[in-house]
Formats: C-alpha cells, sequence, structure tokens
C-alpha cells in the first residue's frame, strides 16, 4: 500500500506524515501496533520539518489488519490507502476502519 498517511507525530516511522515502515500491522482494536516512540531530541529537530516536507508515497507497506474491518480480507487490508492517527489514549490507531 502505498498511500499510508500518518498523523502519529512521534512515531519513528513517521516522515513528512507518511508511514516509512516496511510493513505495519493493525490490531483486532484497530490499532497501529508498529507504532514505536521516536526519541524525543531527534522528534524536536524534526517536527516542523516534518510539517513542511513534501509527502513521499513511496513507501509500499504491507498492512496486516486483524480488526472487523471492510477492508480485511484473510488479514490484508485491501484498502486503496489508510490512515493513522492518535486515538484519545494516545496509541496509533487505523481511521479507515470500517466495521464489517
Amino acid at each position: 500500500m502505498y498511500d499510508l498517511k500518518c498523523g502519529q507525530k512521534n512515531c519513528k516511522y513517521n516522515h513528512g506524515y507518511c508511514c516509512c515502515a516496511k510493513d505495519i500491522a493493525v490490531s483486532h482494536g484497530t490499532c497501529c501496533t508498529t507504532f514505536e516512540q521516536s526519541d524525543g531530541d531527534k522528534n524536536i529537530n524534526t517536527e516542523a520539518a516534518a510539517e513542511f516536507s513534501k509527502p513521499d508515497f513511496s513507501v509500499d507497506t504491507a498492512v496486516v489488519c486483524n480488526a472487523p474491518c471492510l477492508f480485511n480480507r484473510s488479514t490484508k487490508c485491501i484498502a486503496n490507502g489508510i490512515t493513522v492517527s492518535t486515538a484519545d489514549d494516545g496509541s496509533a490507531e487505523c481511521l479507515t476502519f470500517i466495521k464489517k
């Protein structure tokens, strides 16, 4: 999947609101379990730059999904793209989720 947007600013895989992980996993509860906290110092230095950088959708990310979602086909996400953002509890959550 090339169109994977990430609003989780403090994830080490988020570069200019694009996910640059090779693969991600979405749990049964729609959380992105690949989320990994970035180093605090690194995040402070790049946060503003990330907001102004041009998005790069060139990473083909495999999305394994265990959520009861309309786009889940045998644990593979078949959506054209997904958006991950920060949930109320601070975790990374798939916003493209549509309950079956």
